[in-house]
């Protein structure tokens, strides 16, 4: 059994259901393309790369120069801002996990490759005291897509939270619902806690070799007990 001092989550899929969201502001932006919208259950599989990671996913061949990529995102985001809330909600036990883990005062944090401003809004609405006056805050940090800084699976950012923590990696549990995360947590030296609730399921986070698989999000605090 592996000791967790700290932990950082993932957004999306992990925290937050917010597929069909994502998936109806990409398809209005692919509307406006004439392409044919994608099933919510196609986008399961192609999120978690970024925003511009997802925009190749899903124009042609002949619209994948820089300039349509920017473009597209450009449109999602519109789209994005109009609806991140219309669907999206917390996994059953996620409210009981973090009550639990803020009781007993373990470090927290965000980490996404979500578009930073979308995640710190999302954070904002269904984690309203985050960055309250209370101590222990919820999360010390939410990190999303953010120009200069490279995205997950690159461990900088969660190399960076482990040393404001001053907690070593080792002891740092990176919960997510992806090989993404898994492989962040890997490249950081830190404990890979792979959440099967999420978009990918248990097969993925197996087949990358998660220290830990979680069923459901109340499975951590029998972890942790």
């Amino acid at each position: 059994m592996q000791i967790i001092k700290g932990i950082i989550f993932d957004l999306d899929g992990t925290l937050l259901y917010t597929l069909d969201d994502i998936a109806d502001a990409e398809n209005s932006a692919r509307a406006e393309l004439n392409l044919p919208p994608l099933p919510v259950e196609d986008y399961r599989w192609i999120v978690g790369g970024g925003a511009d990671d997802l925009a190749r996913k899903l124009l042609p061949e002949n619209r994948q120069s820089n300039e349509d990529i920017i473009k597209f995102v450009e449109r999602f985001r519109y789209y994005y801002h109009l609806n991140w809330h219309h669907k999206t909600k917390l996994y059953p036990g996620i409210s009981e996990l973090i009550k639990f883990l803020r009781d007993k005062q373990y470090p927290l944090a965000i980490l996404s490759n979500k578009p930073e401003e979308f995640a710190l809004k999302i954070v904002d609405y269904y984690f309203p005291d985050w960055q309250g006056i209370s101590k222990p805050k919820t999360f010390t940090h939410v990190i999303g897509q953010r120009k200069g800084c490279k995205i997950k699976p690159d461990p900088a950012a969660a190399l960076e939270i482990a040393t404001e923590w001053n907690i070593s990696p080792e002891f740092i549990g990176l919960v997510g619902d992806s090989d993404i995360d898994i492989i962040t947590a890997h490249n950081a030296g830190m404990i890979s806690v792979g959440a099967e609730w999420g978009f990918r399921g248990s097969d993925e986070l197996a087949a990358n070799n998660a220290h830990i698989l979680l069923t459901s999000p109340l499975d951590l605090i029998k972890y942790l007990d």
